[in-house]
């Protein structure tokens, strides 16, 4: 798959089903009045940089705080209730499976992205059972990184 897809056509059918089975909901569209707020987690500081000076160019997302490793990462989700975790799945420091996991059985975020360089079924099932809502590729284009991390945080609303 090239890596500037959004997301494979499983994952376009799933959020296509999401947003037709809870059309009935009409969520407040983020705003620089009503950012997104976002928490951005990765085992290397230049990814994390480079993710927040992308971010930061849109007036209706916010940065809440940037984490490295797993322990970090639920200890910030639990102290700054982002709208959206955004994480990189391919970390080698620690198991990020079991904080992602943690963080929404305990509704720390209300949704999580996952960036990753892999296309591989067996890893997306585990990271969604974690409670990935969304995968993205790292490279994906400015654009849809923002319409992905609005998006997240308006399907979230429906819950």
């Amino acid at each position: 798959m090239n890596a500037r897809h959004l997301a494979t056509g499983l994952e376009r059918a799933a959020a296509q089903q999401f947003a037709s089975a809870h059309s009935e909901y009409v969520p407040q569209k983020p705003s620089p009045s009503n950012p997104v707020r976002v928490l951005i987690v990765g085992d290397h500081p230049t990814l994390r940089s480079s993710l927040r000076t992308l971010l930061e160019l849109d007036p209706a997302i916010r940065i809440v705080g940037e984490a490295a490793d797993d322990c970090e990462t639920v200890k910030m989700a639990h102290r700054l209730r982002p709208d959206v975790v955004l994480v990189d799945l391919d970390m080698h420091c620690c198991d990020n499976y079991e904080a992602l996991a943690e963080i929404s059985q305990r509704s720390l975020a209300s949704s999580i992205v996952g960036l990753t360089i892999h296309d591989d079924q067996v890893e997306r099932t585990a990271a969604q059972a974690a409670g990935v809502n969304l995968f993205l590729e790292k490279g994906v284009p400015y654009k849809q990184l923002i319409s992905a991390i609005r998006l997240a945080a308006v399907n979230s609303l429906n819950h």
